[in-house]
C-alpha cells in the first residue's frame, strides 16, 4: 500500500475535450514475422486506448507523488465505495496497467537499519537494489 505508481514516461497522452486520457501505443516489434504479418493483415504502427472517467482518474493520480493507499482513500471518497470495493477494483486496475507497462510502481528505499530488520539474520541481501540510482527510490 505504500507503493507509488507512476506512468510510463515512455508513453505518448493526452486529454481529450471530453476530459478522458487517451493513451497513444507504438509498436516496437518490427521482427521479420511483424512485417510479413502486416503485410497480409492491418496491423497499426500505433494504436490509442481511452480511459473511461474512473481510468482517468486513476491515471491522474499515478504521479508518482501519490501511494496506493492515498489513492484509494481518493477514490473511495469520490466515487463514494467503502474502503474494500475501492481497494479490491485499484488493486486490479493498477495491476492490468502495470502489465501492460503502463504504469510502474516505486518504492522508497528503507532506512538502514529498517532494512536489516526486514531482512532478518543471514538473509544475505542488500538493500537498494534495482532500479532507482541514488534517489532513494526503487522502480519495480
Amino acid at each position: 500500500m505504500n507503493s507509488r505508481p507512476a506512468r510510463n514516461n515512455a508513453l505518448d497522452w493526452e486529454k481529450t475535450d471530453d476530459g478522458e486520457v487517451q493513451i497513444k501505443v507504438t509498436r516496437q516489434d518490427d521482427s521479420w514475422k511483424v512485417r510479413l504479418l502486416s503485410k497480409m493483415f492491418y496491423i497499426p504502427r500505433q494504436r490509442k486506448i481511452t480511459l473511461d472517467e474512473l481510468g482517468t482518474e486513476v491515471w491522474s493520480l499515478c504521479d508518482g507523488k501519490n501511494t496506493v493507499g492515498q489513492m484509494i482513500e481518493a477514490l473511495s471518497e469520490k466515487y463514494q465505495l467503502n474502503r474494500k470495493e475501492a481497494e479490491v477494483s485499484l488493486l486490479n486496475y493498477l495491476k492490468t496497467l502495470g502489465q501492460k507497462r503502463f504504469v510502474g510502481f516505486m518504492l522508497d528505499k528503507p532506512e538502514r537499519g529498517e532494512a536489516d530488520k526486514a531482512r532478518g539474520p543471514g538473509d544475505g541481501g542488500s538493500p537498494g537494489h534495482g532500479r532507482g540510482g541514488g534517489s532513494g527510490k526503487k522502480w519495480v
